[in-house]
């Protein structure tokens, strides 16, 4: 397998692409000096010299000496295996640790609860969106009712099957739902099974709200460019929940 297509795999376990290609090459070449190796990676020799130095903090090159000459020699696959040991128990002290911060942590946040002092978080791309929604709804209580306007052309070309998924989610903890929603292609049923009544409305929304008993997201979608705005404040959600039950009881298909 060629050095390229192989170094490509090894960043899926954690390497940088210069990593992958610097440790391949020196695997394959065995004992040589920085020059060779970073002809043979496709990098400058300035660059070869810091990520052969990376390797070896990681344990996974060493340095040899021959009269005046220095030669690295890359360890054997085995010692990712151990490198990768060393990560994990790495990260589940690092967790161990944070456990033990958050009480302190959490005294530090201003409450969500306090009425008189909204927080407003701004969250961009698809992960900052995905990880917004999975906290708002770890965050609700079961047998809470949503309330949301949604586009679903928009959602189902940035993330595909959510609408699907997100019903399933709801119904693991009980959460009800009304939606008024915008489709040109697909239609979003009412339905008791997933707790989930719909209305279907004629013209495009450029972003779409959520409305969870107390806090309100909205979320616009550009791909990674998506935007999303939380809004915690039992007062100011309150408000716009009796501006969507208006707009709900009031709206005719």
């Amino acid at each position: 397998m060629q050095i390229v297509q192989l170094a490509a795999k090894l960043q899926s376990v954690g390497f940088t692409n210069k990593q992958a290609k610097v440790y391949v090459a020196a695997l394959f070449l065995g004992p040589s000096a920085v020059q060779k190796i970073a002809e043979q990676a496709e990098v400058n020799r300035a660059t070869a010299y810091v990520i052969l130095d990376e390797l070896a903090n990681m344990g996974l090159v060493s340095e040899s000496t021959q009269g005046k000459k220095t030669f690295f020699v890359a360890e054997p696959p085995s010692a990712i295996g151990r490198y990768l040991d060393v990560q994990s128990k790495a990260l589940v002290s690092k967790k161990d640790e944070l456990k033990s911060l958050l009480p302190g942590l959490n005294e530090m946040s201003r409450s969500t609860d306090d009425a008189d002092v909204p927080v407003v978080r701004f969250y961009k791309g698809k992960q900052g969106i995905t990880q917004t929604n999975a906290e708002s709804r770890r965050l609700s209580k079961p047998g809470d009712e949503i309330y949301g306007i949604l586009n679903v052309d928009e959602i189902e070309a940035i993330f595909p099957g959510h609408i699907s998924e997100n019903a399933t989610v709801r119904m693991k903890k009980k959460l009800s739902s009304k939606v008024l929603y915008y489709s040109s292609i697909k239609t979003l049923d009412s339905n008791s099974k997933i707790l989930r009544k719909t209305k279907r409305i004629k013209k495009p929304v450029a972003a779409d709200i959520t409305l969870y008993p107390t806090r309100a997201t909205l979320v616009t979608y550009a791909d990674d460019k998506s935007t999303g705005i939380v809004i915690d404040n039992k007062q100011i959600v309150e408000t716009l929940r009796v501006v969507f039950e208006m707009a709900w009881k009031n709206y005719q298909e």
